[in-house]
């Protein structure tokens, strides 16, 4: 499970990426991330600084959650890093491209988001093989006045 701090973080950077300028004023480009998207199964190398922070001068903002530092958001993320390598291996080659180039994109990119990408991707492939997933008697009636989903 998660635990109040990795929830915490991971709403800090919901957040974070709302608002990509936090970083630039700090001397980080919000536009550009210096990782490129990958382009084979190779383990990406991100540059957490930006999004903590991002993270680290946000954290009084919201009330109720505890502030997280820079060095705690570090910390964090090269935990996250840690875990992911361990099993970088097991998720498909098209989703850890595109989550790789999603969690890159704008400038600030977090472990912990390029996880959540690659356990809702196979957690989705997984839900597709499933024999009756999509089958019409899943599909709840469309309100009055509205056209019912099908199948396409």
């Amino acid at each position: 499970m998660f635990s109040k701090t990795k929830i915490a973080l991971s709403a800090a950077m919901v957040l974070s990426t709302a608002f990509p300028a936090s970083a630039a004023h700090r001397g980080h480009p919000a536009s550009y991330n210096k990782v490129p998207a990958a382009q084979s199964d190779q383990y990406p190398v991100l540059d957490v600084a930006p999004v903590c922070h991002g993270i680290a001068s946000q954290g009084e903002l919201e009330a109720g959650l505890r502030a997280t530092s820079f060095d705690e958001c570090v910390k964090s993320e090269q935990a996250v890093g840690d875990e992911l390598k361990k099993v970088w291996s097991t998720f498909n080659s098209a989703d850890k491209r595109h989550c790789t180039a999603e969690t890159t994109m704008g400038g600030e990119s977090s472990y912990t988001e390029l996880v959540t990408c690659l356990e809702m991707a196979r957690d989705v492939r997984e839900l597709h093989k499933q024999p009756d997933s999509l089958s019409e008697q899943h599909i709840p009636t469309a309100p009055t006045g509205h056209r019912q989903p099908t199948r396409q």
